[in-house]
């Protein structure tokens, strides 16, 4: 049943009296607001959030809308497009990603021979088994957005959970990322998962691409937006 702030709402939204821009724009932030909110009470099995849990759905969307870090795939961020088997991905891997990097906060970033797993992926467990046919092409492919992504993106979040009973934080740069095909580009978000020690310390983890906004979304939700706390 329809409250009557919804009903205000709906009027509103379809009256007219705003741009047609500002709109789309409302409709788009309403609706990663009320997305968030619904993977948050998915992932805290309740029934109703606290009000701090849902103004703060607001702050993160308000954050990736104003902070969204957005890339062509073109050049050198585009070289192991065509082919790029596993000697290749790792020869690239070893020569041109690791070492350390510094974000757009100032923070080194440590990418050493331990993110050579993020190459693989165990079709059934999902965990990094290293071993020639869990290797993903699509992952060596996007080697060179891993460096790009890390050293140039605002839209960080830190995510907290605990792992098999242990405290765990780690932090997710994320970017939009633009492949120019034809008849239209093709548009996926690029996620770049670094990990926090006991002092502070970041080493990256892992780094892959979804092509699914609501699967962002619910990789963001669980964090907040880097400096904040």
């Amino acid at each position: 049943m329809r409250t009557p702030r919804i009903n205000h709402l709906v009027d509103l939204l379809s009256s007219g009296i705003m741009s047609r821009d500002n709109t789309e724009r409302c409709i788009r932030i309403c609706y990663d607001a009320a997305k968030i909110i619904h993977l948050r009470q998915e992932r805290l099995h309740k029934s109703q959030l606290k009000i701090r849990e849902i103004t703060s759905a607001l702050t993160l969307v308000h954050f990736h809308h104003t902070n969204a870090y957005r890339f062509d795939a073109v050049g050198c961020l585009a070289e192991n497009f065509r082919e790029c088997d596993e000697p290749k991905a790792l020869q690239y891997y070893e020569t041109r990603v690791m070492g350390t990097v510094a974000d757009q906060f100032g923070r080194l970033v440590l990418i050493d021979e331990d993110g050579m797993k993020s190459l693989y992926k165990e079709p059934r467990s999902g965990r990094h088994v290293v071993a020639s046919e869990n290797y993903e092409e699509s992952r060596g492919k996007r080697l060179p957005w891993i460096r790009h992504v890390i050293e140039n993106s605002r839209s960080v979040y830190v995510v907290e959970e605990k792992v098999s009973g242990k405290f765990r934080r780690s932090h997710i740069y994320t970017a939009i990322a633009s492949i120019p095909l034809k008849p239209k580009p093709s548009v996926s978000y690029f996620i770049a998962v670094v990990s926090e020690d006991g002092n502070k310390r970041l080493k990256f983890l892992t780094a892959y691409a979804i092509n699914s906004f609501n699967r962002f979304l619910k990789c963001i939700e669980p964090g907040y937006p880097v400096g904040e706390s």
